[in-house]
């Protein structure tokens, strides 16, 4: 007898063909396509579409995990996903930080309580924290990548130099070891501290170890803006001189100036794809970036951490030192003041011991107190001692489309969610279903089959998520039943913790865990490991 029967749906099964009409049964977690047994329980889906779980290529949700998942889980599952690549941007949650070093959470959208923040920061080694995981259930899955940023900062801290050889040998240690419990690959964020102070050779070697494993490399660039083109050769040069398959996490092109550069950073992807690469692009759909808003200032400052800088930070004649090389022309880094166009296109997400700033942009919030808007930014940092996030207006609409339309992009949200209340970026509660309505069901750029083999089969294939992306026998029971008629994200900027609409029933491993617009309590996720 089969546990669920799904009757009636239109299948839009992951693999971009047409959507036929059909019954799916569900078996000890797993699909049983056109089935004919009887089953304990029959869900009416005529006039509704059922696809395969939808899946997060770049999430930072394994900082969260141990919360209760109705503040870390509820934006993912709500919006159909069930899987979650975690680990991105350098910034895993192991090996531990070197002794006296902070964990790296800057660029994260909501601050960490001291409580959680020291349970997490306490993980020896990737198998430690799998442990962790195992025993704090999950209503999702996740798979896992090691960052390099850890890596850095459990041997070296935040040093501003190359590794000597026993520290580089030290960290191949290491990621050999969290490849051997079953990471996918290794991660970088380039202009994050400090990983921004690693050179490609650095980078090269430490991917030259994933390699064995079939380990995939993903990074966040070194420039997303005035030298991105050379930031896309630098990780094609990286991963073909390792022989690991490559991501370029949420490609982007910040900067008004450097608006059309996904014209040439697109045909290097596809040029290093036909030298026998595989190269792979994710992809959230808004205009604006998240990052940390301490990354307006240069990464140079960074190397005792955000809260020494930040006393700094009192002193006028640093102030106006650092006020003239955010405004320096050409920026001597990526500047992520200058890509928004200056402060009134960074909207503050959250601020640490500035809650009252949070929701406005910079330039706002200083004209409502009546200072100046780099004196302000300096205080806000001061306070929260360069902690804080923002959401940074730096895209263009038609470099969305460009993107998005290449054959080799997927979906992410590269969102997270650490409390139930305050501001966050809308993609946090919204990526996945504006991808689906934005490109297919409004733009036309693909049809609806194709927009979500981007977000179920095709990511699955490239992240090598074995069982997940498809209805089809025997592939694990991740599936989304949704209305197609009224699927509509509804978060934005003003109202980021809007639900989506439309999002019916998400089943993981064949258990319902979302309906009715909540989670249903049900904690079925998995860790996913990289297969041998």
């Amino acid at each position: 007898m089969l546990d669920k029967r799904i009757c009636g749906a239109r299948i839009v099964d992951g693999t971009g063909r047409p959507a036929y009409v059909g019954d799916v049964g569900i078996r000890a977690g797993r699909i049983v396509l056109h089935p004919q047994e009887e089953a304990r329980q029959v869900l009416n889906a005529r006039g509704l579409t059922l696809t395969p779980g939808l899946i997060d290529s770049h999430s930072h949700s394994d900082r969260y995990l141990g919360l209760d998942p109705e503040v870390y889980a509820l934006c993912k599952i709500s919006q159909g996903i069930t899987t979650e690549v975690v680990g991105q941007c350098g910034s895993s949650t192991f090996p531990a930080p070197r002794r006296g070093e902070g964990l790296l959470q800057g660029f994260f959208e909501a601050p960490m309580d001291e409580a959680h923040l020291a349970e997490i920061a306490r993980f020896s080694d990737f198998s430690a924290y799998l442990d962790y995981v195992r025993a704090h259930t999950m209503p999702g899955n996740c798979a896992f990548l090691q960052g390099h940023g850890m890596l850095r900062l459990s041997v070296m801290g935040r040093e501003n130099r190359k590794p000597t050889p026993a520290e580089m040998e030290e960290m191949k240690r290491r990621l050999h070891d969290a490849m051997e419990h079953g990471c996918l690959g290794l991660s970088s964020g380039l202009i994050y501290v400090p990983s921004v102070y690693a050179d490609t050779e650095e980078l090269v070697e430490l991917c030259r170890v994933i390699r064995p494993y079939g380990g995939i490399y993903a990074t966040h660039m070194r420039s997303e803006s005035d030298h991105v083109v050379e930031a896309v050769r630098e990780a094609i040069a990286i991963a073909r001189a390792a022989g690991t398959p490559l991501f370029l996490s949420h490609h982007k092109v910040c900067g008004a100036r450097n608006f059309g550069a996904s014209r040439e950073t697109l045909r290097l992807v596809e040029a290093a794809i036909a030298d026998g690469m595989r190269v792979t692009m994710d992809q959230y759909p808004y205009t604006a970036s998240q990052t940390g808003l301490a990354q307006c200032m240069p990464p140079k400052y960074f190397t005792r951490g955000g809260a020494a800088f930040a006393q700094r930070l009192r002193d006028p004649e640093v102030r106006r030192t650092v006020r003239a090389e955010m405004t320096e022309d050409p920026p001597k880094y990526n500047n992520s003041y200058q890509n928004a166009g200056g402060f009134g296109g960074i909207l503050i997400l959250n601020c640490p011991g500035t809650p009252e700033a949070e929701g406005m942009t910079i330039r706002a919030y200083a004209e409502s107190i009546g200072r100046e808007e780099f004196e302000t930014y300096f205080d806000l940092m001061v306070r929260s001692g360069c902690a804080g996030s923002g959401a940074f207006f730096c895209m263009d609409e038609q470099e969305l489309d460009a993107i998005y339309a290449n054959p080799n992009t997927v979906v992410c949200t590269d969102g997270c969610c650490g409390s139930r209340s305050g501001p966050v970026h809308p993609r946090t509660f919204g990526s996945l279903v504006r991808a689906l309505c934005r490109f297919s069901k409004e733009k036309g750029l693909v049809p609806f089959e194709e927009a979500v083999r981007k977000e179920t089969l095709l990511t699955a294939q490239r992240w090598g998520l074995a069982g997940k992306g498809a209805i089809a026998d025997g592939m694990d029971a991740d599936l989304v039943l949704m209305d197609e008629s009224s699927l509509a994200d509804r978060a934005d900027y003003l109202h980021p913790r809007r639900l989506c609409d439309g999002i019916e029933m998400v089943f993981v491993n064949g258990e319902i865990v979302y309906r009715d617009k909540k989670l249903t309590g049900a904690r079925p996720g998995r860790a996913i490991l990289r297969k041998t």
